[in-house]
């Protein structure tokens, strides 16, 4: 195995009029151990992309070993030793772990066709599979796996690879305690020679794995180092937990109806489950934030509670009634709307048109007209093609769009993310209208500090469990270190 570095100069990547990335530079020696982290929508995801050949960069390159390969396609920068894995498990489900690795190791060869190859015994394959602890199972089709065990049969096929550099996408995330303490200690357990990029939500992990640390934010790197370093740098403290914001001190009536809440609630993605036995419940007029690191669960709740991902247990019920066999048409029907991760605007569409298309055929107290009294800026913009807008109008829009539904409840699925600081100023301003407004909202943010000035009630989310419940005055520093900083 040749032993090889990495290095990434100066890469910019933009997808539209959004900036993912912006200038990232980072080496990594050979051999070394180097955890990438940050805050959604920093720009991990896209870096691993971009070195993969997945992406080509706008500007910049990337050297394996001193050789560019900038722009190659995802098969020649593997055949050049670089391997990865996949936030969501990559495999074919119909054939066998043995199969599956035999095929990845003739793929990386350039010899993909070669079937009978591939299923011929292999001392490599058997090695590889005894290595990551799937001896056992190689006769087992891969989608009979655990989840636990599919995160073992991606690393065996990367290995399998004998790669120089490694990318390990989020190889804990939706695991079980136990299936992480296992996939853990087989990440820690990996070949020194190998260069290996941790991109990990669980930050105690990546930072006891890692040698080196890179911290992105906003597509930039803001601070690199050795991990005791990066757990002490203020700029890191303030991304992930914030400064500068006022806590709200609660106040609303704690014994108001309660319109949304869930019991015992399970969920997750196929055999992955991030979701376990949830009680959450949210009381007529209050703003009630859900916190937790990326990865921990947010998102899957709010998509569990809105019907778009089944149940595995548990109830979500909506003024009391159970709801958690509706789909999600009917959940909205009943008084549920979600404004979605992203915003998701419409293709060719004006801001009066989005808003005039969701407020077709319903009627209440929250009107196109009604919407540009609350949201002038709107009103001011209302002739602007809806992608045109900043990313904070366009966020704008994505709440009204949920209002002109007059729902019972709102779900808000991080409404700060990607937004400079002065857009996340105006986003939290909108909550304190719809607040004032008396409308109820369940706000899964990971501005925590932003989420904390509007909230009448916080959660705090970790590794699918709800592990601190309270008003966001009661969530001291000790609480917030503990669960959501670095």
């Amino acid at each position: 195995m040749a032993v090889a570095g990495l290095r990434v100069e100066g890469v910019y990547k933009a997808f539209g009029g959004v900036l993912a990335l912006a200038g990232v530079s980072l080496e990594v020696a050979p051999g070394e151990r180097r955890a990438v982290i940050g805050p959604n929508g920093a720009g991990k995801s896209t870096l691993f992309k971009v070195i993969a050949g997945e992406l080509r960069p706008d500007r910049g390159r990337v050297l394996l070993g001193g050789r560019e390969i900038t722009g190659r396609p995802q098969e020649g920068v593997v055949r050049l030793g670089l391997a990865r894995t996949f936030q969501r498990s990559s495999l074919f489900p119909e054939l066998s772990v043995w199969e599956n690795v035999a095929l990845a190791r003739e793929a990386a060869r350039g010899q993909a066709g070669s079937w009978r190859k591939a299923l011929a015994p292999d001392e490599e394959v058997a090695a590889v599979l005894e290595g990551v602890g799937l001896a056992e199972r190689a006769g087992v089709e891969a989608g009979r796996l655990s989840h636990g065990e599919k995160r073992q049969l991606e690393i065996a096929m990367a290995l399998v690879q004998r790669p120089s550099v490694l990318l390990l996408d989020e190889p804990l995330a939706g695991l079980s305690g136990a299936e992480r303490e296992r996939i853990g200690r087989l990440i820690l357990g990996l070949d020194p020679r190998i260069t290996v990029l941790l991109v990990e939500h669980d930050l105690d992990y990546a930072l006891r794995f890692a040698h080196q640390v890179t911290v992105l934010h906003y597509g930039e790197v803001v601070a690199q180092g050795p991990p005791e370093a990066i757990r002490q740098d203020p700029t890191v403290q303030e991304i992930y937990v914030g400064s500068g914001w006022a806590v709200g001190e609660g106040g609303k009536d704690p014994s108001g109806e309660v319109v949304l809440a869930c019991r015992g609630l399970a969920a997750g993605y196929g055999a992955m489950r991030v979701l376990q036995g949830v009680d959450l419940e949210v009381r007529r007029g209050e703003v009630v934030a859900l916190l937790g690191r990326n990865g921990m669960g947010k998102t899957t709740l709010l998509s569990a509670l809105m019907g778009l991902l089944p149940l595995q247990g548990g109830e979500v019920l909506l003024l009391g009634e159970g709801v958690g066999h509706l789909p999600p048409y009917r959940r909205a029907h009943r008084g549920m709307a979600l404004v979605p991760q992203g915003r998701r605007m419409f293709e060719g569409l004006s801001v009066e048109e989005e808003l005039r298309l969701a407020a077709q055929g319903l009627g209440g107290r929250w009107t196109v007209e009604r919407v540009f009294e609350v949201f002038p800026r709107l009103k001011e913009r209302r002739q602007v093609a809806s992608r045109a807008l900043s990313g904070g109008e366009q966020q704008m829009v994505a709440i009204a769009r949920a209002l002109l539904r007059n729902p019972k409840v709102v779900l808000m699925d991080e409404p700060s993310e990607g937004l400079s600081p002065l857009m996340v100023r105006q986003v939290a301003e909108v909550v304190q209208t719809l607040k004032a407004e008396g409308e109820t909202v369940l706000l899964a943010e990971q501005n925590v500090q932003m989420a904390l000035s509007v909230a009448d009630r916080v959660y705090i989310l970790e590794h699918g469990e709800i592990v601190w419940a309270g008003r966001p005055e009661e969530a001291s520093d000790r609480v917030l270190a503990e669960h959501l900083g670095v």
